[in-house]
This record gives structure tokens, C-alpha cells and sequence, in this order.
């Protein structure tokens, strides 16, 4: 297997809205309509940037997000 064919296996996996870890950027994605692999990205730097507030506010959204209405439009 190329490094190739295990990256694109990884952008594949991170485009489906399953759950990582609790599901929160899948979760915000679909809310919002954003692009799962992009929100997950975007936490992902977060988190690397800063561990400790990125995981705080991960876990944080990972209980308020599933009672979070999506507003209509």
C-alpha cells in the first residue's frame, strides 16, 4: 500500500459524518451545514494549538450540542 492510497483512506474517513471521539465536529457540521472534513480539521488545530481550552470546550459542546435545537429557517 502507497503512502497515497492511505491518505486519501484518511480524507475519506474524516469526510464521513461518523463520530470521533463524541461526534462534536460531525455534530456541528451537520448544524451548521459545514463540511465535515474541514470542522474536523479546524478542531484538530485547535486542539494543537491549545490542548487544554480546545479539549475543555470539545467536551463542553459534547454534552450541550445533543440537546442544542437546529434552528429553522
Amino acid at each position: 500500500m502507497s503512502s497515497l492510497d492511505s491518505l486519501s483512506g484518511y480524507i475519506a474517513r474524516m469526510k464521513q459524518p461518523d463520530t470521533l471521539v463524541c461526534g462534536v465536529a460531525a455534530m456541528m457540521a451537520d448544524k451548521f451545514d459545514w463540511s465535515c472534513l474541514w470542522t474536523r480539521v479546524v478542531w484538530a488545530l485547535a486542539v494543537i494549538m491549545n490542548p487544554s481550552l480546545g479539549l475543555l470546550v470539545y467536551f463542553v459542546l459534547a454534552l450541550v450540542l445533543p440537546k442544542w435545537q437546529k434552528s429553522g429557517y
